[in-house]
């Protein structure tokens, strides 16, 4: 049974998720520093870090964690640039980028280890933005918030898409846990309910 852990890091207050199933472990967007996820991690054999776009506020940990566990590193190929671009960030005075190898994500099934799960490319708040379904959670980055979306006014945003994109949510047929890139949980019934966006 995969056990899921959240943790609020990094300086706009970033869910970074850490996923595990006995011994192995996924981390979802490490937001903070790379010693504060090594911690959480303890013994636990770290198989892979899933981003869920390239802002800088969703990838501060990756080069450190991928020096010590030297695990595969997985984006959409349309949003490497912004997850290597030095400057990005710095409108807000802050700034995270990557150097680590990547690998490309395909839209689909995909297996790494026990963890299967569904990545489906929701461009909008970037061209290459993505969510993750497992069996019960999807991790939305920050496509879809309780009760909000993401913002498309920064670069590679754009609204049309994420219009497109949202539309993925009503054809689910069960109640997922939304796990979504800021703020708090909820769940697809409640959204498709009360989120004016999915409507």
């Amino acid at each position: 049974m995969m056990e899921i852990q959240t943790f609020v890091m990094g300086p706009v207050m970033t869910n970074t998720y850490l996923l595990s199933i006995n011994d192995k472990a996924l981390v979802i967007d490490p937001a903070g520093k790379s010693e504060k996820v090594i911690e959480k991690l303890g013994d636990l054999d770290l198989i892979g870090i899933l981003l869920t776009h390239g802002h800088f506020d969703h990838i501060k940990g990756v080069d450190g964690l991928y020096e010590k566990y030297h695990c595969p590193v997985y984006i959409h190929q349309d949003d490497e640039v912004y997850a290597r671009d030095k400057y990005s960030g710095l409108i807000f005075n802050l700034s995270a980028y990557i150097s680590c190898p990547v690998e490309y994500l395909k839209e689909g099934k995909m297996e790494i280890g026990p963890f299967g799960f569904e990545v489906i490319f929701t461009p909008g708040h970037t061209p290459g933005s993505v969510i993750y379904v497992f069996e019960d959670e999807i991790f939305t980055g920050d496509t879809l918030f309780k009760g909000s979306v993401g913002r498309t006014d920064l670069d590679g945003g754009n609204e049309r898409q994420l219009k497109d994109s949202l539309r993925v949510f009503r054809t689910f047929e069960k109640d997922y846990h939304i796990c979504p890139g800021h703020e708090s949980d909820t769940y697809l019934s409640y959204e498709l309910a009360n989120n004016w966006f999915l409507r």
